[in-house]
């Protein structure tokens, strides 16, 4: 199974500061492949996360509270699946936390020492490596100047460019490692191989006095097939992160201006460390030279437009833009572009309404008044969406809203490919009248860059109600894009993300739980029924995921050094929904990995590979056909599930579906072995039948966790 969760321990102890970095830099190096998702406490205790996970990473803070919320069984198990071959990551109080004696200021009032149980490292690290540490101020923090072992990384030396091997990075109350080597033991009898040192400027948190040189500052430490590396700096400290003034010690007061000139070699460093774990490192993370102007933090949004796609009717198409610019209120001029802002304050957003300009070659949305509204109020929806909701942790951005820009076109004022240069919103239109449906597809919304087209219709519930039944909201970019539970969806350009807002009724024949099976089998079917393309490898896991059998070729571009054949995930469904009035409110969230490579594989390189192992030269297909595609045969099957239900569909699923005779264990049974036989078309459950005794059959659900529906499965006796 391919690993793309990268964990990140967000539980007491954390620093709320720490955390927020953290979480934006990993999305930045590694969000290109991987999920970064959140994880407290309980979630490791109790959810099968293993599986799915390419590295755990724990941030700055305070050791002891991990101590206090982690001994024990996750400790336990976080062990045991780095020895499997996982991956630990641990900064600051991570790399305290991952030694196997911590040492944290000895003889003073904050003095924290004892043993601790993941013991990657079996030595002690100590701390703090510079004096002046205080948990309420940034007195610790000094832009402290370190040395990188290249040849520890063991990576190309082009991977270096001309960096020089001394550099700074911010620190603030880390340790370093008293490894056998750094002590004069030999021959060394611990784990741990020394990737950068301190220069000469650290001294014995036991004897301030006393000066130490070269003390090791990152470390990896080898545990049975996985790895740790433990660091006593914080190299996910971006300098645009900091506030100049926070900073007033004599040997800190200039520390930003310092971190900024060696920006580009900080990235380097982390990019390196991420490498040596054997993690894919964005390349646009690693930028060539100091001089190049980077920012760590998110992009922006960009403006979402509106545009009727599969309406005829020119007076609907009319009443819909008026009801939307009559529920929005004059905001005065807006200087910057002479723009008349009428917003929406709604729930979630502030969503500012205007109409495309028309002229011929002229950008819809000035750029003056984009910046104006986006840029000045631009918030970081991943940290905002990832901290929501945990115990004790409420960011401050919660209580600000968020600035969106909605623009109403007509088919004749839709922006340009300059404009929207990742998505042909003409092209899109062209594709969904060439595929018909009467209300799946009605209006478009398009934005390059949103926090999430689930996360925008449902939290902005005044929007919802003024949108046509049917609109789909589409977006190449998601800075927050949602999975099930508390997951992330890795969306890099080429995979197709949108979400489709349907009013259904409430019908005995048509129950609303069957609602994602309907939309995940219309997924594939839309590829399948392609003339040439009925035997491209796309599957069905339930209930909502979309797989593909995935088989490397002699060109194929596949990292992976294995040539058999295996499922990879390449599509996922998400739906939420409300009740009101005799009617529901449904938002289908999908993302579909047409043209992107990784993280796992795609339907164009699917039919890349289709046509190398057949000879065909079947073309690839674009983001805006597939959501054409998807929404007519979304359609077609909602019709006569409206009529008929989701029995006369069940064979089409099962045609497309992983679990024909699968074998599943029941826990809470006394670990039962049974056979899955269907679902159960009034509900979605999982049908399964004892092995031991075929009479007796159970109808699954999921137990929440957030990692995989098939384990952890909760039962519950049906009639044979």
């Amino acid at each position: 199974m391919v690993a793309l969760n990268v964990l990140v321990y967000c539980g007491p102890g954390i620093g709320l500061n720490a955390y927020a970095y953290l979480v934006r830099t990993l999305r930045q190096f590694l969000g290109h492949r991987y999920a970064i998702i959140p994880v407290d406490p309980e979630t490791l205790r109790r959810e099968p996360w293993e599986s799915k996970a390419a590295m755990l990473v724990v941030p700055g803070g305070r050791d002891m509270p991990y101590v206090m919320a982690m001994n024990g069984e996750i400790n336990k198990r976080i062990k045991e699946w780095v020895y499997r071959g996982g991956r630990y990551l641990g900064f600051c109080a991570g790399g305290y936390y991952g030694s196997e004696h911590c040492e944290f200021e000895p003889g003073t009032p904050i003095e924290v020492v004892g043993d601790r149980e993941l013991a990657f490292f079996k030595g002690t690290c100590i701390g703090c490596a510079y004096p002046g540490y205080n948990y309420k101020t940034e007195d610790g923090a000094r832009a402290a100047e370190v040395i990188v072992d290249r040849d520890a990384f063991k990576l190309p030396a082009a991977f270096w460019k001309r960096d020089p091997t001394n550099v700074r990075i911010y620190y603030n109350g880390g340790g370093y490692f008293l490894t056998d080597e750094f002590l004069g033991r030999h021959p060394a009898k611990d784990n741990a191989v020394v990737l950068v040192r301190y220069s000469s400027d650290v001294s014995d948190p036991r004897d301030r006095a006393k000066l130490v040189s070269g003390a090791p500052a990152v470390i990896s430490c080898r545990s049975g097939r996985g790895v740790a590396v433990l660091s006593g700096l914080h190299p996910e400290y971006a300098w645009d992160f900091l506030a100049p003034s926070s900073y007033t010690q004599p040997y800190n007061k200039h520390m930003v201006s310092l971190l900024r000139s060696h920006d580009a070699y900080r990235r380097r460093l982390l990019g390196a460390m991420l490498a040596h774990m054997q993690l894919d490192v964005d390349k646009e993370a690693l930028v060539d030279h100091t001089s190049t102007e980077y920012s760590s933090r998110m992009p922006a949004k960009t403006p979402t437009f509106l545009v009727p796609a599969r309406v005829s009717s020119v007076a609907a198409a009319a009443t819909t833009m008026y009801s939307l610019r009559n529920a929005a209120s004059a905001r005065g001029q807006n200087d910057a572009a002479g723009i008349i802002d009428m917003v929406l304050h709604d729930i979630a957003d502030d969503i500012h309404i205007i109409s495309a300009a028309s002229e011929d070659g002229q950008r819809r949305v000035p750029h003056a008044y984009q910046d104006a509204v986006l840029l000045a109020s631009a918030l970081d929806p991943a940290l905002k969406y990832s901290l929501s909701g945990l115990e004790g942790i409420q960011p401050e951005q919660d209580a600000i809203k968020d600035q969106s820009v909605l623009v109403l076109c007509t088919q004749g004022s839709l922006p340009g490919t300059k404009e929207t240069p990742r998505f042909d919103m003409k092209l899109a239109i062209k594709h969904m009248q060439e595929n018909k449906a009467h209300t799946v597809g009605s209006w478009l919304m398009y934005s390059d860059t949103t926090n999430s087209t689930q996360t925008f219709l449902e939290k902005n519930t005044a929007l919802q109600a003024l949108l046509p039944n049917g609109t789909v909201n589409v977006a190449t970019i998601q800075l927050a894009g949602r999975g099930r539970g508390r997951n992330a969806w890795v969306s890099p350009v080429g995979c197709l993300q949108f979400t489709i807002l349907l009013r259904h009724p409430s019908l005995k024949q048509a129950p609303v739980v069957m609602m994602q099976y309907l939309m995940s089998v219309s997924v594939v079917e839309a590829v399948k029924t392609q003339k040439g393309y009925g035997d491209i490898p796309l599957r069905l896991k339930w209930p909502n995921d979309v797989y593909a059998l995935h088989t490397p070729v002699g060109d194929s571009s596949d990292s992976s050094e294995s040539t058999d054949p295996s499922y990879a995930k390449i599509g996922g469904i998400l739906v939420s929904s409300s009740f009101k009035a005799g009617e529901f409110t449904l938002l289908f969230g999908c993302g579909i990995n047409v043209a992107n490579p990784l993280p796992t594989t795609s339907i164009n390189k699917l039919i890349h590979e289709y046509n190398i192992s057949h000879g065909t030269s079947l073309p690839a297909m674009s983001m805006e056909k597939v959501l054409a595609l998807v929404t007519a045969k979304f359609e077609e099957l909602y019709r006569k599930f409206l009529v008929d239900g989701f029995g006369p569909l069940l064979q089409l699923y099962y045609k497309n579906w992983l679990h024909t005779d699968q074998h599943v264990t029941l826990a809470d049974q006394n670990y039962e072995k049974a056979r899955v036989v269907g679902l159960c078309p009034a509900s979605g459950l999982l049908k399964v039948k004892s092995i031991a005794n075929p009479a007796t059959v159970y109808e699954l659900q999921p137990d929440g966790n957030s990692f995989d529906m098939l384990q952890g499965l909760i039962s519950r006796k049906a009639n044979a």
